[in-house]
């Protein structure tokens, strides 16, 4: 592992695929800290959440680069993507002992065109025992199903005491009075459905604990409309967060 600042930054190119924000210093840790603060929920002391991480959708490497300048860094991260070309840049630059990356061959219109025209496939080759998996803008690409899948996955490759961290998308489908009880999902492109995936509040809420999950944590996001991210845990020490209703400010329809 390293926390130097050696670690070559991915291009522009992919930078630009991947966020619209693409400085050096979106992708840096220079204080040495842990990316998403100590983690010390339930039981869990500072900093034991990153002992094994999972990063479910790592693009071009931007939080594996920063996990990786930790003055603690992670005994082991795996790297998963459906973008092929990301996959490889991320191998020759960022692997080494006790970091790896696997290509997920899944299509997607935007992201991975050319991959095989699988809707899902099982993660098991990524490994299990996780600390901490990470999902950042991933759920937010998918589709229902595509969802409930991997979360259904991700459930038997948790730690005991492991933790999911996404972002999420959410409305209120009562704001939408011709959605029926099937229908959860808002979507902003016809072209290519998954540039932007909203969830109705209450389906997450039904299908986490349907699934084993405890919503432990949410940081709501700072504007309307954008990324709220949600920590997941299945373990007994967790407290559920209880919540009935989103902030107006943060959740359509709300």
């Amino acid at each position: 592992m390293s926390n130097r600042v050696d670690l070559p930054l991915p291009p522009l190119e992919y930078r630009g695929w991947v966020s619209p924000i693409t400085v050096d210093s979106y992708y840096d840790n220079p204080s040495g800290d842990y990316v998403w603060g100590p983690l010390d929920l339930g039981l869990l002391a500072p900093g034991e959440a990153y002992r094994r991480i999972l990063d479910f959708g790592c693009g071009c490497g931007r939080e594996i680069r920063r996990l990786l300048m930790q003055k603690d860094p992670p005994k082991e991260i795996v790297g998963l993507d459906v973008n092929r070309r990301m996959i490889d840049w991320c191998t020759h630059n960022l692997a080494r002992p006790g970091v790896s990356f696997i290509h997920h061959d899944v299509w997607s219109r935007w992201y991975a065109p050319d991959n095989s025209r699988n809707r899902v496939l099982p993660l098991a080759s990524a490994g299990s025992d996780f600390s901490l998996i990470e999902a950042n803008s991933v759920f937010t690409h998918l589709l229902e199903d595509q969802t409930v899948y991997y979360l259904e996955q991700m459930s038997s490759m948790l730690a005991p005491a492991g933790l999911i961290r996404a972002t999420w998308f959410f409305i209120n489908k009562k704001a939408f009075p011709m959605m029926s009880d099937s229908q959860n999902t808002v979507l902003i492109d016809e072209e290519d459905p998954t540039k932007a995936v909203f969830y109705d509040w209450e389906f997450f809420v039904r299908t986490t604990r349907r699934l084993g999950y405890r919503i432990v944590k949410v940081e709501w996001a700072l504007n309307l409309g954008l990324h709220n991210t949600v920590f997941l845990g299945r373990d007994d020490t967790f407290a559920e967060l209880l919540i009935t209703t989103p902030p107006g400010t943060s959740c359509l329809g709300f």
